[in-house]
């Protein structure tokens, strides 16, 4: 992978947009990432990370702890890395901004993340949408997860000079870091808990059998045993006895049923006796109900000829009223008529006026239009006037215009005059000036040279004391400068000349356009006027509209009421005579009515005489008191037949009563009963005590149960544990080479990376060394497996890597940061990174090192690689020409910027 450009905004302390192009750095190049400590170096390659993975390098940091403190709100946080792969450009695209949600105003995210692939000269879109899918892209392409990219691509160069120098307890916490193998010392942590688990397990085990048999009241399982079979023994006797007391309950309870229906007879017995004789008490009053019913039944056939009397009677009476009420209103109805008659001559009047007040309302109305097109004519004549002065204004300021353009166009031609006068001098003085030059040659030269341009005679690039002119040259010259001057000026004057023309031809046209407008304005003016005097004499005295619109309404006002008051007299004489009619029709109807009625009356009374009779009822007799409802006879009819069926009912239930219990005495229901509750509570106490020993046999199967199986997993637990402690023992280096599991893992992926690491070890130091791992049971307590020594090949030994110089440890520490490089690739599929990042380390070299570190640096480059040091010291700066400089920038951020010294 190699990178191609870097784009940051509002991202950590970058904040407007930044972009960093590594293409300005060259191919293969040692290039310098410089600034001052805390100004952004490192953010450079955070935001290749980020663009890749939406993490920073490592992994440590995300979009809250990378944004740009100092961004406003609805700023954008954006990286975008742009890298070539295996013959391919992609670019990774990640944003994130802020806004406010609409109603409630709460901040809420927005991110974008994406993915694109260079084809055919333009970006085709690869992914896009969900961060995860995008990393997982990256990580497709790479072969490397975040953590493994940050440990390719940035080497901690002084982290890998602390690994050579620290012991193997010290080189396990650097490993930890640069290789993130923590999941093997948590394996062995694992282990360890397993077992720890295992024993606090076994002890809850024996804990709850010790529970078991304190609850149970013994001391062994043999006791459990011998506990369970008593108990069997028990249960079964009070079994016995129990089914024996439930025998006799029964009887008992037999006993009391028969005895409880015996007394309900006798009982029965006594309350019909009392309800006989209630029923007898009663007989005089239904004898009475009788005599009632029969009454009500012989004066109900009189009844109905008696209400048709009632009514033929009431249906008089109202005739005769209808009468004397119809009559009245005859009456009444003849004199309206006539008051109605003698008003009609005044309706015939209101009528004949009408015709004069339609006349005078129509002369109004002309009178009125003709005041409505007045008030017009004079609003126009104002607006004519108006624009009469206006126009009038505007021609005057076009005369000014014109005036002002003619000057100005006199003053140009004369300009222009004066300018061709001195252009014409021109070849005069180009003959004056090269006379004199040639006179001067010198001095001509001096005029062509600049500071820093080779003399062309002596060839310095300084010229301290040029010769100078001579005064009638300089003179020359200048009158010769202002010529040319003049020559350039003149195109311009005869352009503004040309503008003051069509300015003043422009200005003559707005006085021809004012002159003819005020013109038709003012004949327009007159004809309105003509206009007003022709409607003033339409009008005569009368031309004000309200007093106009008052008359005008007064006049249809007085014609409105004089037809409304002629048709309310003509409706009043009409109805006056329907009503008239009507009354008269009216009072001949009732009229014969009231005869009717006074027929219906006498044969009404005649068969209420008839019927009288019929029923066997005296006529002077009050038959209506006789009289009940039907509803009564009805309840009189049902009570008679109820009483009557009471008694029967009665007297047939006492008989059979007498007869059943002949011979037969009232039981001791309380004696019955006291045996029957003894005999319940006899077979209760068998029952609680049967429960009891039930619960308790349960109770000692269910213990004897979970004892048995506590004892088998037990013996399971304390194989398990065995076999978990003396793993967990084994893998944390309580062995015999004190090497722990995870400092074993370490150690086979450390020989990978010495592997890897000779390669460039032997390269920088010319085939001397090479480092080993020291391998083998070390004495004492201390824990081994991953400490180095060096093979120098000048000595034919090893050597301790203290031994060897500032500048061979800084070659050897370099060598194994290369190494981890390569091998982490190497397990990620083979992805090979061509640039790498070194992350500081040079602070505390000295002059003979730090030459020495970058020969090694020039001896990486020319294997193919693009090296990238991430530095402040200031003498790196004088070395590598390639820089990118991060400064300052104006608003409060950093600013990257590529140099080429």
């Amino acid at each position: 992978m190699k990178p191609i450009t870097v784009t940051m905004q509002s991202f950590g302390s970058y904040l407007n947009r930044t972009v960093v192009d590594f293409t300005k750095l060259g191919d293969n190049a040692i290039f310098l990432i410089t600034g001052a400590t805390g100004g952004g170096k490192t953010t450079i390659l955070d935001a290749m990370c980020f663009a890749l993975y939406c993490k920073a390098t490592g992994g440590r940091r995300s979009w809250s702890s990378m944004r740009s403190a100092a961004a406003p709100m609805g700023a954008e946080t954006l990286v975008e890395f742009t890298f070539q792969l295996a013959g391919e450009t992609y670019r990774f695209a990640r944003s994130q901004s802020l806004y406010e949600a609409r109603g409630s105003g709460a901040l809420k995210t927005r991110e974008s993340h994406a993915c694109y692939r260079m084809k055919d000269g333009e970006w085709e879109l690869l992914l896009s949408g969900a961060e995860a899918r995008v990393r997982e892209k990256a990580e497709e392409l790479l072969g490397l997860t975040c953590e493994q990219f940050s440990q390719v691509i940035v080497l901690p160069q002084g982290d890998f000079l602390k690994l050579l120098l620290s012991s193997s307890r010290d080189k396990t916490q650097i490993f930890q870091t640069l290789f993130a193998t923590v999941r093997w010392e948590r394996a062995t942590r694992n282990l360890k808990e397993l077992a720890s688990s295992l024993s606090r397990e076994a002890g809850e085990l024996e804990a709850a059998k010790k529970s078991i048999l304190e609850q149970e009241a013994v001391e062994n399982l043999p006791q459990l045993e011998q506990k369970q079979a008593a108990l069997e023994k028990q249960l079964a006797q009070v079994q016995k006895e129990r089914q024996a007391a439930e025998e006799t309950l029964q009887k008992q309870n037999a006993s009391v049923r028969v005895a409880e229906a015996l007394t309900e007879q006798f009982l029965s017995l006594d309350k019909l006796k009392k309800r006989w004789e209630e029923l007898e008490r009663r007989a005089d009053e239904m004898e009475k109900n009788r005599t009632k019913l029969e009454q009500a039944r012989r004066a109900a056939g009189v009844y109905p000829y008696f209400a048709a009397c009632q009514s033929a009677q009431k249906e008089l009476a109202l005739k005769q009223r209808s009468f004397q009420a119809a009559r009245e209103r005859f009456q009444a109805a003849e004199k309206a008529l006539q008051s109605a008659r003698q008003q009609l001559p005044l309706a015939k009047e209101c009528r004949e006026c009408l015709p004069r007040l339609s006349q005078k309302e129509a002369n109004l109305l002309r009178v009125r239009e003709s005041a409505v097109r007045y008030q017009d004519v004079q609003k126009r004549c104002a607006d004519t006037q108006k624009r009469i002065n206006e126009q009038e204004k505007k021609q005057l300021e076009a005369v000014t215009r014109l005036q002002t353009a003619e000057q100005q166009l006199r003053d140009g031609n004369t300009y222009i005059q004066q300018v061709q006068r001195e252009i014409s001098r021109m070849p005069q003085l180009l003959q004056e000036v090269q006379r004199l030059m040639d006179t001067d040659a010198a001095a001509a030269l001096a005029g062509h040279l600049q500071e820093g341009v080779p003399c062309p005679v002596c060839g310095s690039v300084h010229h301290p004391n040029p010769a100078r002119p001579s005064t009638r040259l300089q003179a020359a010259q200048e009158a010769l400068q202002k010529a040319r001057q003049s020559a350039d000026r003149l195109e311009r004057a005869q352009k503004r000349l040309q503008e003051r023309q069509e300015q003043r031809e422009q200005a003559q046209r707005d006085c021809d356009a004012g002159r003819d407008a005020v013109s038709a304005l003012r004949n327009m003016l007159e004809g309105q006027e003509a206009t007003l005097r022709e409607l003033e004499q339409t009008m005569g005295d009368l031309r004000a509209l309200p007093e106009i619109d008052r008359q005008l309404s007064a006049v249809r006002a007085q014609s409105r009421d004089s037809a409304a008051r002629a048709e309310k007299l003509e409706q009043n004489a009409s109805h006056a005579e329907s009503a008239a009619a009507a009354a008269e029709a009216a009072y001949k109807a009732t009229e014969t009515a009231q005869r009717e009625a006074e027929a219906a009356v006498q044969a009404a009374q005649k068969q209420l005489d008839d019927s009288v009779l019929q029923a066997g009822l005296h006529p002077e007799e009050d038959y209506a008191a006789l009289l009940l409802p039907p509803e009564q006879i009805q309840a009189l009819e049902q009570m008679l037949t109820a009483y009557k069926a009471a008694r029967e009912s009665a007297y047939q239930q006492i008989s059979a009563l007498e007869t059943e219990l002949k011979g037969k005495a009232m039981p001791d229901l309380a004696a019955v009963r006291g045996a029957q509750t003894q005999a319940q509570k006899h077979v209760g106490e068998l029952a609680q005590s049967f429960g009891k020993l039930e619960q308790g046999l349960a109770s000692a199967l269910q213990s004897l149960e979970r004892l048995e199986r506590l004892e088998q997993e037990g013996k399971q637990v304390e194989q398990a544990y065995a076999r978990s402690s003396r793993l967990a023992m084994l893998l944390s280096g309580k062995n015999a080479y004190k090497i722990p599991l995870q400092q074993f893992v370490l150690g086979v992926m450390l020989d990978d990376i010495l592997t890897s690491a000779n390669q460039f070890f032997a390269t920088l130091s010319s085939g001397r060394y090479s480092l080993n791992r020291i391998t083998g049971p070390t004495g004492g307590n201390a824990l081994s497996g991953l400490d180095m020594q060096v093979f120098d090949a000048y000595t034919g030994g090893a050597r301790a890597v203290e031994t060897l110089s500032g500048g061979e440890l800084f070659l050897a520490s370099l060598s194994l940061a290369f190494g981890l490089s390569d091998v982490v690739q190497s397990y990620s599929g083979g992805v090979h990174l061509d640039s790498l990042f070194i992350d500081e380390g040079f602070g505390t070299l000295d002059q003979e090192t730090l030459d020495t570190a970058m020969k090694a640096l020039a001896q990486l480059q020319s294997m193919g690689r693009t090296i990238g040091i991430i530095s402040h010291v200031s003498e790196l700066k004088n070395r590598i020409a390639a820089q990118i400089v991060v400064g300052k920038d104006p608003e409060g951020g950093s600013t990257a910027e590529v140099r080429m010294q």
